[in-house]
């Protein structure tokens, strides 16, 4: 755009501007020569067109990119050397940034445990009000320090990753208590997974393993992030 606006204006200073010397004399910084002049004073105004027109973004531009972002992205779940094959799990690139965001990394935490090098999230204890759950006690009062021991509590639906041994909060959510269900409704609300559903089942997509471990365990509890509200909010919205 700059340069089409300089060579229109190069036409304009060649054919009418000369005329125009009285208001912008050439003579301090411009050749006295017609052509040259023109040719000068065009150039200048490439610099001002520059300035005028850097805000200028087309919108082709955004959607060029995002299909870049989807394609790279894509090129991330066929990576065939990030295959997991004990698992029979490919490389998911849950956000189409993924790929710049990887660019941006430059520590890379680990540790002999696995709790990092696993990216495995579960809910194991929350405090609502002061009150704590998800310690698990024997008939003394006193803390179990391995409650894998002890047997998980039963829900109706339950992932297979998760187990909860503290019957306290169960208790309180069927009781109706008014902080335990804010609590699961805030999490069960507040975020940014997108529930599909595949067999029957509603499967979260999370670009973080903390938000799809939280809003996994209020469905466990009872408070269901599913297909149906999402088409609800986004058809009020409209």
């Amino acid at each position: 755009m700059c340069a089409i606006m300089t060579i229109c204006s190069g036409f304009w200073e060649s054919f009418f501007g000369y005329d125009f010397r009285m208001y912008l004399p050439w003579e301090d910084y411009l050749s006295k020569s017609r052509r040259i002049g023109a040719l000068q004073k065009s150039l200048l105004v490439f610099l001002s067109y520059i300035i005028i027109l850097n805000t200028v973004v087309p919108i082709s531009l955004y959607v060029s990119v995002e299909f870049i972002r989807l394609l790279q992205s894509k090129y991330i779940d066929w990576d065939i050397n990030m295959y997991y094959e004990p698992n029979n799990v490919p490389a998911h690139a849950r956000t189409t940034t993924l790929n710049e965001e990887l660019g941006q990394i430059e520590y890379v935490f680990s540790d002999k445990t696995g709790t990092l090098t696993q990216n495995i999230m579960t809910f194991n204890k929350c405090s609502i009000r002061g009150k704590l759950y998800g310690y698990v006690t024997d008939e003394s009062g006193n803390e179990v320090q391995d409650p894998e021991k002890t047997k998980p509590i039963e829900f109706e639906e339950k992932d297979e990753d998760f187990n909860w041994y503290d019957q306290k909060l169960v208790d309180a959510i069927k009781n109706g208590d008014e902080d335990e269900l804010n609590f699961f409704t805030l999490l069960s609300l507040c975020h940014t997974v997108m529930p599909e559903e595949k067999d029957g089942k509603i499967i979260y997509q999370a670009q973080s393993p903390d938000e799809n471990a939280l809003v996994s365990a209020a469905r466990t509890f009872g408070f269901v992030f599913d297909v149906k509200f999402l088409v609800f909010i986004i058809s009020f919205e409209q």
